[in-house]
This record gives C-alpha cells, sequence and structure tokens, in this order.
C-alpha cells in the first residue's frame, strides 16, 4: 500500500556553490558518513551530491511532513548491487515513519547538467 509520494528537484549549480565555499557544516548536517565515503569515490560529487539532497527531499515529503522536523543526515541513500538507490531511515525520522506505518521507501533519483530530481514512494 502507498502511504504518499514524495518530489523534489534542485539546481546543480545550488550544490556546485556550497561545494565550491566552506561547506563542511552543510556535508556533515545534510549527509551520513557512508553518504560522504560513497561521494569521495565518485568522478562528480557534485551530482552524487545533489540527487542525494533532492532524494532527501522527496522522502520527508512522501511522508508529509515539514523538513523542519527533521535531519537530512537521517535518511541515507546508498547506492545497491542492482544500481537502484536504497533509502535507510535514521533516529527522529525512522521514528515518524513507523508511527505512520512505513515500512519501505522506494526511490529513483536522476540528473541533467542543470538539475537533479528525485521521488519516492513510502509503503505500507
Amino acid at each position: 500500500m502507498v502511504i504518499g509520494v514524495g518530489t523534489d528537484i534542485l539546481s546543480m549549480q545550488r550544490i556546485r556553490n556550497i561545494l565550491e565555499g566552506d561547506s563542511e557544516a552543510f556535508i556533515r548536517a545534510s549527509f551520513t558518513t557512508k553518504e560522504r565515503e560513497e561521494a569521495s569515490g565518485r568522478d562528480v560529487p557534485v551530482a552524487y551530491y545533489a540527487t542525494r539532497f533532492a532524494g532527501k527531499e522527496a522522502v520527508f515529503k512522501c511522508f508529509g511532513i515539514d523538513g523542519n522536523k527533521i535531519r537530512l543526515n537521517e535518511i541515507e541513500i546508498l547506492g545497491s548491487e542492482t544500481e537502484q538507490p536504497q533509502v535507510t531511515l535514521l533516529g527522529k525520522t525512522k521514528e515518524i515513519a513507523v508511527k505512520k506505518g512505513v515500512k519501505g521507501v522506494r526511490i529513483s533519483l536522476s540528473y541533467e547538467t542543470e538539475y537533479a530530481v528525485a521521488f519516492a514512494v513510502a509503503l505500507g
């Protein structure tokens, strides 16, 4: 059963500007250690960070909650052997999902030169 859907589109330039500046606080607040490790092995880290950031926004939107109620680094989106990104919920975000009856989240991420886009579905 579908509990909710969420989508997000993000300008790649927004993330590029952050990464070119003092990005450490943003990176730590938005991404888990595993995501940061995965990004460091990518040829284009900006695309990785942009798609994951859009993905996190899509995930909390599919729960029907205000984004200020969660921490983005409590939503982890990692690659998998099948190349389909996998969502893991942590901390308060996981608690919110359990209360809403969410058993899992499926996500699709994509990017082009100027934009990253994500679509998430919460399943119950």
